[in-house]
């Protein structure tokens, strides 16, 4: 009779360093096959295989225990952990396993929903799923599966995990049955894999369950059955824009498109926000577009003597300036919950483009409201191996570097940093945690505090904020640099460097709209390179350069730009 020789695991932010504390303390005798979902981007690569080999390895030197990126259709054997792979769901068939490109989840793709659902569905009892840290909810609904299948749940203890969000929520919802800490999570899973467990894989399955596994692979007859569960909601589905379907599992609810994309209420929320974001976005670029197209139109008319036409086109360009002046100011400082009102600045935009519609002159106008100078901003973001990168450029820059630095690092919202200490003590200019009453100076680093965004002023202070999450992160690299973008404008410099996921890569573009330079860490430094990917895909990277040589190409783009800048 077999145990519980089936054991899923789902992780998000903060699970690299739960997984490499708990896979190095499995036996490598483990009668059990070992299934992993990490949040990771569809866009960049996966090297989390290698990072649990190494770790294996330093615990266990002998250990046969091995952690792969399996293919689909392999055959499920023990003493094997298999990884998702980016942008490919990882299912649980009877006997091998199934990569799928099907909807995303929650957002994500690889989810852990997925996983749970279909490991449930094909080995019942058998299965033992493990939430760790993350954030949102993916994996309570998986985990609700598991529990109706007759399996075990356990959930890592809130506590101690980096990012309380998945077994917060896990444990909210549903009736777990050990809530432990990493380093005792093992011995049970152990315990339960030499357990004997009766098979129930003949059971019945419920039909919810069978539709909601078969769309992860996206199965022409779950897609087609127009006897779909739940009831339909008034909501649209925010990546493809159908209705969505309401599914009420015991207390839990989510979300389903007629295309199998899935939500739970939290990630929905998020999704809606995002896709909010991405539509002011597009406002304004075509508000903006509509400005340089009217003030072309404007100056052709006025050439050809045409001053009817020129006046009307010239005020249709100051409309256009004056709307994206106001939606750039909603973008970026609305209900920053730090006092700092949109209207304030706007008026002052709205001002300068009443005296001249032309964008440059109402950019150099704007550039003389500036109180401090025109000394250049550089935005640095960086996620995991952020601390040993920004090491390195730090240390590099000189005493008298005239620029000032602010960094978006992503950290845990549970516990203090101490990156300030940290990277002071290997650079020579001054480092602190922002503060909201701060202005910028030349010579000092200013790190995003843990859970706040950090964002820049057009006058030149820093302002925190406690907003929504932005891709599931706060602080968010994308909103400090297009903050920076608006503010600093051709003087605005973005470096992105090593981390995992994709923030950052929606800020460059507003960088590079505004004048300013994009920088990116090469893949051959990167430790993890799935951030500078994403960046480096929007294609307003200016350089991808080793990490080694990034201090050197920041002090040539300021002298540079400084000396350019003197000259007009």
């Amino acid at each position: 009779m077999p145990g519980h020789d089936i054991i899923v695991v789902g992780a998000s932010a903060g699970g690299v360093e739960a997984l490499c504390q708990l896979v190095p303390l499995l036996p490598p005798d483990l009668p059990a096959a070992v299934f992993i979902v990490l949040h990771i981007s569809s866009q960049g690569t996966s090297v989390l295989p290698q990072i649990l080999n190494r770790a294996i390895a330093k615990r266990q030197k002998n250990s046969t225990l091995k952690a792969v990126h399996p293919q689909d259709g392999e055959e499920i054997l023990h003493g094997r952990i298999y990884i998702a792979p980016p942008d490919r769901h990882l299912l649980v068939k009877n006997g091998y396993i199934r990569l799928a490109r099907g909807p995303r989840e929650n957002c994500n793709r690889p989810a852990v929903d997925p996983l749970f659902r279909t490991a449930a569905r094909a080995y019942g009892r058998r299965v033992v799923s493990v939430v760790l840290s993350g954030t949102l909810d993916d994996g309570t609904a998986g985990l609700m599966a598991v529990k109706q299948r007759g399996g075990v749940a356990i959930v890592q203890k809130p506590e101690e995990a980096l990012y309380s969000g998945m077994p917060d929520n896990a444990i909210e919802n549903v009736d777990v049955d050990h809530i432990l800490p990493v380093a005792e999570i093992v011995p049970v899973l152990v315990e339960l894999a030499h357990q004997p467990v009766e098979d129930n894989r003949a059971d019945a399955v419920s039909s919810d369950l069978e539709m909601e596994s078969d769309m992860a692979e996206l199965e022409l007859g779950a897609m087609q059955n127009s006897d779909r569960p739940g009831t339909p909601s008034p909501f649209g589905c925010p990546d493809c824009g159908g209705v969505l379907w309401e599914l009420e599992q015991e207390k839990l609810i989510h979300f389903r498109c007629r295309t199998g994309h899935a939500y739970s209420a939290q990630s929905l929320l998020v999704a809606q926000t995002y896709a909010q974001e991405e539509a002011m976005w597009n406002a304004l670029r075509a508000l903006e577009e509509k400005a340089a197209l009217t003030k072309r139109m404007a100056q052709r008319a006025a050439n050809q003597n045409q001053r009817y036409s020129a006046q009307r086109f010239e005020e249709q360009a100051n409309v256009a300036h004056e709307r994206a002046a106001i939606l750039r100011e909603l973008l970026l400082k609305g209900g920053d919950g730090n006092g700092h009102k949109a209207q304030n600045s706007g008026q002052k935009r709205s001002e300068v483009a009443q005296g001249d519609g032309d964008l440059r002159t109402h950019q150099s106008k704007i550039e003389l409201l500036l109180p401090s100078g025109n000394f250049h901003l550089i935005a640095i973001c960086a996620s995991a191996g952020g601390l040993n990168a920004l090491t390195q450029v730090l240390s590099a820059l000189p005493a008298d570097f005239p620029a000032a630095i602010a960094i978006v690092q992503h950290v845990s919202s549970q516990h203090s940093s101490m990156m300030a200490d940290i990277l002071s003590h290997s650079t020579q200019l001054q480092v602190k945690f922002a503060d909201a009453k701060d202005v910028l100076r030349p010579g000092t680093v200013y790190i995003a505090p843990p859970d706040q965004h950090l964002l820049v002023n057009s006058d030149n202070t820093l302002c925190l904020s406690r907003s929504e999450l932005v891709h599931y992160i706060r602080p968010s690299a994308d909103l400090l640099f297009e903050s920076v973008a608006a503010s600093f404008k051709q003087r605005a410099i973005a470096v992105v460097l090593t981390g995992m996921g994709s923030d950052g890569a929606m800020g460059v573009r507003a960088i590079k709209q505004m004048g300013g330079k994009v920088i990116a860490q090469d893949r051959t430094t990167a430790e993890f390179f799935a951030m500078p990917e994403a960046t480096i895909n929007t294609g307003d990277v200016d350089l991808v350069v080793p990490l080694n040589e990034i201090a050197l190409k920041l002090i040539d783009l300021v002298m540079m730009q400084k000396e350019k800048l003197n000259e007009l």
